[in-house]
This record gives structure tokens, C-alpha cells and sequence, in this order.
């Protein structure tokens, strides 16, 4: 397991929040002053909204700063742009952890079916979400009161827009976008690494090692590495796969090298090879 101390703060994961942002409402500004072609603001608010991920998924795992509110802060703030509330979120994020591709895993809602039908089974997510609040809250209630104060802001800013005549601009530039980055996400983070894996620490999780693809993603393209080492930061996924390949290896990790493939499931430890005679 790589062993290294937690920066104070990772500064990496703080300039991708202010780059975010710049985008994300300089977009706007651009908008409504000098517009470009719709499809340029589209564009630069899926890429804007595409970075929210990894920095709310940082301070999921406490990986932005050693201070807890410094990282409830940057997941607050960094997920404020993707309309979800943060706390709730991190819990089912961490579930997904602690269950991976069990039946409890709630992601397994992303890999148990195509990819292109994704959309035709989001409503058990929200059902997911659903159990959860009217069961035993996991939520503290100061997390309770955040999550709804999140909701309250965004609604917030939808009645300014509708009352300021620019709701559909709002809409264009935000809501759709946050849909099309959902898919995006959905599709190299919750599909990609997991579909067709076992329930297992290492089998569990793929790497799909392709260079090019390494900058569009992020990195999360070696979530495996996520998974074995949470508090690895983004920006040293692909540095800690090169340092560990061989463990990895050792070890059963699928590392594949396409992006586009069938993929075909690993057999759990212990199960019986079906091809087996």
C-alpha cells in the first residue's frame, strides 16, 4: 500500500474547484454579454460540470485537507454545480465502498443492465435514495440541515432565474448540462471499472490503462487504484499504478487496454471456472 503523509491541503484538487468555477459562470457571463454559438456554451458547461466529480469525490475520502470541515466545505461547494446534496451523497458513495458490487452496492443499479438503457433505471436510484431518508437517516443532523439548505439554494436559484425572465437560460446552460456530465460520469466511473466484476477487493475493479483516455477522465480510468488505496489523490492514479503494476498483477486486477470491449466477468475466488471440464 503506497504510504504517504495527507497534504495539508491539495492544492491540485482547490485549482481544479476555482477552474471549475471560472468556467462554469464565466460561461454565463460570456452568454449573456457576448454569446457564442449555443453549442459553445453547451460544451464548456458539460466540461465544466465533467470536474465536479473528482473534487466532491476527494473530500468524500478526505483526501482535500487532514481539517473535516475544510473538506465538507470544498464537497459542498464542488457539488453544488451537479444540483445533488453533498452529505447524502457521500454516504451512498462510501456505501458503494464498503458493499462493492454486492446486492447492497447502490451503484450496481449502473452495471446491471446496458449502458445505453442507464437512463430506464435511474428511477431506482432515486428509490435507493428514498429508503434511505425514510429508514435510519445515516445523516448527523447539522448534515441533514446542509443537504437541505443545498436544495433550498439551488431552488433558490431556478424562482431568481424564472423571475428575472432567464429560467431558460438557466436551464440550458446548467440543467441540461448536468444531465449530459450525469452519463458521462456514469459511463467511466460507475459503468467502465465495475460491469461485469465480482464482488471482490481485487477482482472488483478494472483498470482500462489507455493514455488517451487518462486526461479526459481525469484519471479515474485507474479506478482500481481508487478502490485498493482511497486515499491516493486523482493526480497520482497513474504514477501509483506504474509503482504497484506488479502487485496489481499479482493479485488478479483486470487491466485492459481498450476502451471499447465486451466485457467479459471474472470468476470470484474460490468459484468454479465454467469452462472448466
Amino acid at each position: 500500500m503506497p504510504r504517504q503523509a495527507r497534504a495539508r491541503l491539495d492544492w491540485t484538487t482547490l485549482a481544479l474547484l476555482g477552474a471549475m468555477y471560472v468556467l462554469w459562470l464565466g460561461n454565463f457571463a460570456v452568454y449573456w454579454t457576448r454569446p457564442l454559438p449555443l453549442a459553445a456554451h453547451l460544451l464548456v458547461s458539460v466540461a465544466a460540470i465533467h470536474l465536479a466529480f473528482t473534487i466532491w469525490h476527494e473530500a468524500a475520502h478526505r483526501n482535500v485537507s487532514r481539517t473535516r470541515w475544510v473538506n465538507d466545505a470544498v464537497g459542498v461547494v464542488g457539488m453544488f454545480p451537479y444540483m445533488t446534496p453533498w452529505f447524502i451523497q457521500r454516504w451512498i458513495h462510501l456505501e458503494h465502498h464498503r458493499q462493492l458490487n454486492r446486492d447492497g452496492d447502490p451503484n450496481r443499479i449502473y452495471t446491471d443492465g446496458p449502458f445505453w438503457a442507464l437512463p430506464l433505471r435511474y428511477p431506482r436510484a432515486l428509490g435507493y435514495a428514498r429508503k434511505i431518508l425514510m429508514g435510519r437517516d445515516p445523516r448527523t443532523r447539522a448534515e441533514r440541515v446542509g443537504d437541505l439548505a443545498i436544495v433550498l439554494a439551488i431552488a433558490g436559484v431556478y424562482a431568481a432565474a424564472f423571475w428575472h425572465g432567464v429560467l431558460l437560460d438557466v436551464v440550458l446552460l446548467w440543467l441540461v448540462p448536468v444531465v449530459v456530465a450525469k452519463l458521462v460520469m456514469d459511463w467511466y466511473i460507475n459503468y467502465l471499472p465495475h460491469v461485469g466484476l465480482p464482488p471482490d477487493r481485487f477482482l472488483g475493479t478494472r483498470v482500462v490503462d489507455v493514455p488517451w483516455l487518462t486526461p479526459l477522465v481525469l484519471g479515474h480510468n485507474y479506478h482500481a487504484v481508487h478502490h485498493l488505496w482511497p486515499h491516493v489523490p486523482w493526480h497520482r492514479y497513474p504514477a501509483v499504478f506504474r509503482e504497484k503494476l506488479e502487485y496489481l498483477r499479482s493479485h488478479g486486477v483486470p487491466i485492459e487496454h481498450r476502451v471499447f470491449a465486451r466485457r467479459a466477468s471474472v470468476p470470484a475466488p474460490g468459484a468454479a471456472d465454467p469452462l472448466a471440464r
